[in-house]
């Protein structure tokens, strides 16, 4: 009897063993790293330039042209009755370049001065009342376009992105931009500034 009872508790004893032998060790379970938010894939910033048409400046002086248009009847051999008209142009340019680097509303946008780089957006600008003293003050009128590549599927070549009207250059530039954004990015957040190249 004591050999059964000895053989019993042997074998209790043996599968106790086993059973602290065999279980894994207790690991306290790491937290769930937390989620990683996605942040958007960062966006180029939006470009903007000058409509480069053959033969159609890209801000035209109406006063000046119909005057150089008039010259140009009574003057038809005269290589320099068009010069008013671009010297107005010119400054008309500067005037919204300098409009474009302080208006907050610009912030973020690059303007491409020369032809060299293709912006995703152009400006082309009539201005009406610069030279004509009758009028009273002048007015901006602006149409911005996407100019995409020649034979492109995207839908938004060569339409236009917005169009209006201003009194001065500086207004023009902020219009531009708020419709540029608009179009890009509506929840922008605009600093002073536009970035020229």
């Amino acid at each position: 009897m004591k050999t059964v009872f000895a053989f019993i508790v042997g074998l209790s004893f043996a599968a106790w063993i086993c059973g602290q032998t065999s279980q894994k060790p207790k690991t306290t379970a790491a937290p769930a790293p937390a989620p990683v938010k996605q942040q958007p894939a960062k966006r180029d910033p939006p470009t903007l330039g000058f409509n480069r048409l053959k033969d159609v400046p890209p801000i035209i002086d109406s006063d000046a042209m119909t005057e150089g248009q008039k010259l140009e009847k009574d003057l038809p051999k005269n290589e320099f009755v068009h010069t008013k008209e671009a010297m107005h142009e010119t400054i008309l340019m500067r005037e919204f370049v300098e409009g474009f680097q302080s208006s907050k509303e610009c912030h973020g946008i690059t303007f491409y001065l020369t032809s060299e780089k293709k912006p995703d957006f152009t400006v082309q600008i009539t201005v009406w009342g610069h030279d004509d003293q009758n009028l009273d003050g002048q007015t901006w009128t602006w149409i911005l376009g996407y100019p995409g590549d020649p034979g492109s599927s995207d839908s938004k070549a060569h339409g236009i992105g917005g169009m209006g009207n201003q009194s001065t250059a500086k207004l023009t530039a902020k219009d531009v931009c708020l419709t540029i954004w608009d179009d890009v990015d509506p929840n922008h957040f605009k600093k002073p500034g536009g970035k020229i190249e």
